[in-house]
């Protein structure tokens, strides 16, 4: 029986390398599986960035095209305003003329 004995103490020791052996296999694929998430996880964060900033240029265009548009009609105020100033200006010389005309004949 001693030989028995020992076989059951090998076949132990031998399981219990195996389940050493399992445990490692197991924490590097574990390892593995959580760097590959990790990579997952940063292409979906990298994502949800992009899709804010994105967001965040459209805003800012928005943001743009309102001061634009103010900028507009500061310039259509301004062209109106030079065209009156061009009319008055033209209406005065004629008058200067009409009134010229007028005391070279008198």
């Amino acid at each position: 029986m001693p030989d028995n004995n020992n076989f059951n103490e090998l076949l132990i020791h031998t399981l219990k390398q195996i389940h050493t052996s399992l445990d490692r296999l197991e924490d590097k694929i574990d390892e593995k599986t959580d760097r590959a998430d990790l990579k997952n996880l940063e292409a979906k964060l990298d994502e949800k960035t992009d899709k804010a900033d994105f967001k965040n240029l459209e805003r800012r265009f928005e943001d743009v095209e309102g001061r634009l548009s103010n900028v507009e009609s500061r310039l259509d105020r301004i062209e109106s305003g030079v065209g009156a100033i061009k009319w008055a200006i033209g209406v005065g010389l004629a008058a200067i003329g009409v009134l010229m005309t007028v005391l070279k004949i008198l």
